[in-house]
């Protein structure tokens, strides 16, 4: 079952579900023309898609007030659906899928943890590029 949420600091324009979807919401914006009179514009609740990055991470722009920022999809729902009680940095794809938003292939890890994940898959290699190994604890 999809279940929706308010996206943290967007919360009167978008929502993300947790299978990784987003939408805006149903929304009127005053806005004052060039000769200072008001105008209403609503805006219709709207599926939103996201863009495939060159690393292969989906991404979004979202904006509030006119002011525009880039989100990475798994770190939104991240956010959203899942507690970071020891306040962890980073969000790891469990299935090394980078495309697989939906939280239950997500979680929260240090730098150390992902990186480990990543060589577990065989999506990074253990090598230096002076061709030594690197220490895995």
């Amino acid at each position: 079952m999809e279940i929706w949420k308010e996206i943290k600091n967007y919360e009167t324009a978008y929502e993300i579900s947790n299978l990784g979807n987003i939408r805006s919401k149903t929304r009127k914006i005053e806005r004052v023309s060039p000769n200072g009179k008001k105008c209403f514009y609503t805006y219709n609740s709207k599926n939103l898609k996201p863009i495939l990055t060159k690393k292969g991470y989906y991404r979004l722009g979202l904006s509030i007030n006119d002011i525009k920022n880039n989100h990475q999809v798994h770190r939104l729902v991240a956010i959203a659906f899942i507690d970071n009680i020891e306040n962890k940095e980073q969000v790891n794809h469990i299935n090394g899928i980078k495309t697989d938003n939906n939280i239950d292939n997500l979680e929260w890890v240090n730098n150390y943890e992902n990186f480990k994940h990543s060589i577990k898959l065989g999506l990074q290699n253990n090598s230096c590029k002076n061709g030594g190994k690197r220490k895995i604890f």
